[in-house]
């Protein structure tokens, strides 16, 4: 029950990056936070300053999704072998991103107007710390 459980949350959190990077990969302008961050609408930021930024926010894009699918092909392998060292590097994938997320977020919420989803950096690192709790159960339930 631990590894489909472990797999429920780790694909959930593949498919929440997946989602947040072909949302930064495919925006013509910045989020609404952005907005609020700098006090302008987006017309009113200079040409080369939207470059700037769209281009920051494809490359913050290819973060998410490489993380995704990396968890996801190494839950993918897990749930079919259930080889140890898959966990930890899910994890690692997944706190990387996270943390850098939550940090970023944190430099916008505190210095800026914007009010970024804060609630939802913490929200994608519970979910991979749950699923590495998780896959590690189902390691030790096969064990015994």
């Amino acid at each position: 029950m631990a590894v489909k459980s472990g797999s429920i949350v780790n694909y959930l959190f593949a498919a929440l990056s997946l989602t947040f990077g072909i949302i930064y990969l495919t925006r013509n302008s910045f989020m609404p936070y952005h907005s609020l961050a700098l006090s302008l609408e987006w017309r009113q930021v200079e040409p080369n300053t939207q470059f700037l930024i769209l281009a920051l926010m494809r490359a913050v894009s290819g973060g998410f999704i490489v993380s995704a699918i990396a968890i996801g092909f190494l839950q993918f392998q897990f749930t079919r072998t259930k080889i140890s060292w898959i966990p930890p590097l899910i994890l690692a994938i997944g706190v990387v991103i996270e943390a850098t997320t939550l940090y970023a977020t944190l430099i916008v919420r505190l210095n800026t107007p914007g009010n970024p989803p804060l609630w939802l950096a913490i929200f994608a690192l519970i979910l991979v710390v749950a699923g590495f709790i998780l896959n590690r159960k189902s390691l030790l339930d096969i064990s015994k």
